[in-house]
């Protein structure tokens, strides 16, 4: 087992600290994997030292830059330490890049509605019209080998976690949330139960 996979493992036992140590082996081996900047920054979350997050979060866009993934996984982080700007800043670049992910335009209606901005009305109704769309997994395979567990942040709704640092780097498929959902959640009920979820603010 490699330090990547023994990091993940680590992680998945929520012990936070061994899979900081073992994720930065990994990158003394492998510097340039996005992957790995995300697995431990989210493991910094989790110990909540949020601005070594951020760091391996932006490291991780730089590495990325094409990834919407990337960006709508750092607001999440921007909007813990305080940075909403910043946050509506990466939700904006998220959409350029994908703009059929109706959970970034939802979480960023929720941001600039906290910010009283006119425009959150418009995002609210995009996610919606997104969500409502009977082809919105279209081209997604029904093999995709996404990770069922995600990762909490604050109150918000977890993180669907990062495929394999195996998978290559150029893989820039869409990541969002709604593509697990697609696997557990079968019937259009359950999709609107969970779609009422996130129009809460991922609150219960």
């Amino acid at each position: 087992m490699n330090y990547f996979d023994k990091g993940k493992s680590a992680y998945k036992d929520e012990n936070y600290v061994q899979a900081v140590e073992l994720f930065s082996k990994a990158l003394d081996a492998d510097p340039d994997n996005a992957y790995i900047y995300y697995e431990r920054g989210i493991s910094y979350f989790h110990l909540n030292k949020k601005s070594l997050a951020l760091v391996d979060f932006d490291k991780a866009a730089e590495l990325q830059p094409e990834n919407p993934f990337r960006f709508s996984s750092r607001a999440y982080v921007r909007d813990a330490c305080g940075d909403i700007d910043g946050a509506i800043k990466d939700y904006k670049r998220t959409i350029t890049i994908d703009p059929d992910d109706s959970v970034a335009h939802n979480n960023l209606g929720l941001l600039e509605e906290k910010k009283g901005y006119a425009s959150y009305t418009q995002r609210y109704k995009k996610a919606d019209e997104l969500a409502d769309k009977h082809d919105r997994f279209k081209g997604m395979d029904s093999d995709d080998n996404f990770m069922n567990n995600y990762v909490k942040l604050g109150d918000q709704l977890n993180y669907e976690e990062e495929k394999s640092a195996s998978e290559p780097a150029g893989n820039t498929r869409n990541q969002s949330v709604l593509v697990e959902v697609k696997r557990v959640l079968t019937t259009k009920s359950g999709f609107n139960e969970f779609w009422a979820f996130v129009k809460n603010g991922f609150k219960v």
